[in-house]
């Protein structure tokens, strides 16, 4: 049977897809389009894989998450196609992370492990760790953590907290800022604003730093609003 609370009635009753759109802060221009795929146990999530396609749908990127025991700290891999560029990390032991990137195809893989204090979140597991603290961030905590970042092959302190509930597409929202706890790198980064349904916590609409790289390798800045899911 489907998984309870899956709100899937398909013979695939373990997989969910969707797809989303990214738009470029810069000029509003759709960039790529997003196609994921997350494959559930036991209504727990597994694995998930996210496919960057250019608008000639040809595929730019993939990422692959694997959520072993926590849902916060998933082993990832991502490689564009384009350049080469790979980054990624993986749980060693409870406070110990492997991470690793390269610049491009002609570099070699840089490594390290970094030892990290609890919480730490990897990746994707973003979205885990703010349901996991959803009533504190409802009651209008702030929650710091340590975020894993392989392509500096370092970890930096982050923060989040709720701003405000709104409504996306119909639905109603939480809406929380993200940013680092640091004052000084507050000045060079700007936040990331990521909107989850008070209803079921999927994820609504996010603007910030993108997965995706420009021509130059620089990360794109992007808005993503996934009510706005096309071909679902």
């Amino acid at each position: 049977g489907a998984e309870r609370g899956l709100g899937i009635s398909n013979p695939d009753t373990n997989v969910k897809t969707y797809t989303s759109e990214a738009r470029n802060l810069k000029n509003n221009k759709i960039i790529y389009k997003e196609y994921h795929e997350e494959k559930f146990s036991g209504g727990k999530i597994e694995v998930s894989i996210t496919k960057y396609k250019d608008l000639n749908n040809n595929l730019v990127s993939e990422r692959v998450m694997n959520f072993s025991e926590d849902l916060t700290k998933p082993d990832f891999k991502l490689e564009d196609f384009t350049s080469g560029y790979i980054e990624g990390a993986d749980v060693v032991t409870t406070n110990k992370v492997k991470v690793y990137t390269r610049k491009d195809s002609s570099s070699k893989m840089e490594e390290e492990v970094l030892k990290v204090e609890e919480p730490y979140v990897i990746d994707g597991g973003l979205t885990y760790f703010f349901i996991k603290h959803w009533d504190r961030l409802m009651n209008g905590r702030t929650e710091e953590f340590n975020f894993i970042t392989p392509s500096k092959l370092d970890y930096f302190r982050f923060r989040v907290y709720k701003d405000s509930i709104l409504t996306i597409g119909g639905r109603k929202g939480m809406k929380l800022i993200l940013e680092p706890d640091s004052f000084i790198l507050r000045a060079f980064v700007d936040p990331i604003i990521i909107v989850y349904a008070l209803d079921n916590k999927d994820i609504l609409y996010y603007k910030g730093i993108s997965n995706v790289n420009d021509e130059n390798g620089k990360s794109y800045s992007v808005e993503i609003n996934y009510t706005e899911n096309y071909g679902q």
